[in-house]
């Protein structure tokens, strides 16, 4: 910044030079101009008086002594220090001071101003009236003290010039130094707000009213700036989140809108393949009734009735997905009680190198809704997450607790029964993740699983009023979060008053 600084202050010292070397010369002949002038002109005034008073003196002398006192008017007029020629012409004679040194010749003619003629004498002449006739007067006066005089002067201006170009330089160096270092730094502080530092004030000390009032106007501007700035980063931030907000919506509202058609397209197809099993089913058994126990053909028609009762079930699940089906009256069941019904069915199916882990709260855990459906729900989850660890084994955990007010942005503000459920296995890849709520959608070899497992809990878990997450890495197993809203006091009072108004 010191070098900024000395860099400006040169360039404004190199101004005032140029500006100085331009006036100067032009002020200093001014100025030695009028100083001549001054001089030339008192010296001619005065010589012109004295030369006056010389001659009423010559006036004043009688005739009969006008010789002799005319020689020493003259002799007078040389005493005095500033004639050098004094002559006296009456007719054909000539008088002359008798003390002269050195004769001085006298032009034709007088002068006019001072340093006519270039003799370094100013010659006048005065016509002196003497009665009946006149004489002529005419002195010679030297020039030299006044042209010296003039010298002098002319030198004290000169000196006066150069004190004034040296103190107008210091000046020029002090007030550039005064002027560029608060510039310089306001500079320098305008740099960094422009490369982004928006907080670097623009505050500079200076005793110069514009200097002080440019610096408030310029931090007032950058107060300005960094204000709308902040103004336009916050409602950039706020229209990302909420872009960010209504994206999320609209994959959630397409994902239900296409599991609802896919659900509402899977129940049509239900009925009618319903439809089309029942007198298969009642063929099938009256054809069985007919024929004798323990043929080939009972055999065949057993086995018919098997796979037809195998299709009503899954008739049926396709119904509870869809919740197109017949649901019983909800009501209020402790959540914990379908769990470990479930578990306990889990145990003696789930392979030995699959640990089962269980963590409940003691207190009550009311919900309303389907204890059946619960159960339901805790055997599809386990045994997807039992498939993912088929083979290599691990951790199956259940987990129940109470959730308020969740910070999941998918699930509403409010009190929850929470029921995870996680496993150690492969995990899913957030391509797999996006469908596995679809029916029929599978990772499943061909054979091995309908697709309907995990749709029949979202549906059940949608038609009891809750809502069911997933977070899932490769190779990090996966967690399902079943929020489920706890049953309200109201609610709890509502099975036993119809109970008791059965009764």
């Amino acid at each position: 910044m010191e070098r900024l600084v000395s860099s400006l202050s040169v360039r404004l010292i190199s101004v005032v030079l140029v500006i100085l070397a331009a006036l100067v010369p032009l002020l200093y002949l001014g100025v030695s101009a009028i100083v001549h002038e001054g001089y030339a002109e008192r010296f001619v005034n005065q010589l012109r008086a004295y030369s006056r008073l010389v001659a009423d003196e010559l006036e004043a002398i009688d005739e009969p002594n006008f010789d002799r006192r005319a020689v020493a008017v003259l002799d007078s007029a040389v005493l005095s220090g500033q004639v050098v020629f004094a002559e006296i012409r009456a007719g054909p004679r000539t008088l002359h001071s008798s003390i002269a040194t050195a004769p001085v010749v006298a032009p034709p003619r007088d002068d006019f101003r001072f340093g006519d003629q270039s003799d370094q004498t100013y010659f006048i002449t005065h016509t002196v009236s003497r009665g009946d006739h006149s004489v002529v007067l005419r002195l010679g006066f030297d020039e030299v003290p006044t042209l010296e005089r003039i010298h002098a002067a002319e030198r004290r201006v000169l000196i006066a010039m150069a004190l004034f170009v040296a103190s107008s330089i210091a000046v020029a160096a002090w007030l550039s130094w005064v002027i560029a270092r608060p510039m310089v730094r306001l500079q320098h502080a305008a740099q960094r707000v422009a490369s982004g530092d928006t907080h670097a004030q623009l505050h500079v000390g200076s005793s110069i009213r514009e200097v002080q009032e440019l610096n408030y106007h310029l931090e007032h501007m950058r107060r300005e700036l960094v204000g709308a700035n902040e103004r336009l980063t916050l409602e950039i931030r706020e229209r990302e989140v909420s872009e960010q907000k209504r994206l999320d919506l609209e994959r959630q509202l397409l994902h239900r809108e296409r599991i609802a058609t896919i659900g509402t397209l899977a129940g049509g197809v239900a009925h009618e393949f319903n439809n089309i099993m029942t007198p298969i089913l009642l063929y099938s058994q009256l054809a069985l009734a007919e024929v004798p126990t323990g043929g080939e053909l009972a055999e065949y028609l057993t086995r018919v009735t098997a796979a037809a009762h195998r299709a009503r079930s899954l008739v049926t699940r396709i119904l509870t997905f869809s919740r197109e089906m017949d649901v019983q009256q909800p009501t209020v069941f402790q959540l914990r009680a379908p769990v470990e019904e479930a578990l306990a069915l889990l145990r003696a199916i789930v392979p030995a190198n699959i640990e089962i882990l269980f963590n409940a709260r003691d207190e009550a855990m009311p919900v309303l809704g389907d204890a059946s459906l619960v159960h339901q729900v805790v055997i599809n989850l386990c045994t997807n997450a039992c498939e993912a660890m088929r083979g290599s084994g691990g951790k199956l955990a259940l987990t129940l607790s109470v959730a308020e007010n969740p910070a999941d942005g998918q699930v509403k503000p409010g009190r929850y029964q929470l029921l995870e459920v996680s496993d150690t296995g492969h995990g899913m890849d957030p391509a797999v993740l996006a469908h596995i709520f679809e029916p029929f959608f599978t990772t499943r070899e061909v054979g091995d699983g309908t697709g309907l497992g995990l749709s029949v809990v979202h549906g059940i878990v949608t038609s009891m009023g809750g809502v069911i997450t997933v977070r899932s890495r490769p190779g990090s197993g996966t967690t399902f979060a079943v929020y489920l809203p706890a049953a309200s006091a109201g609610q709890r009072q509502g099975p036993a008053r119809a109970a008791s108004a059965g009764a």
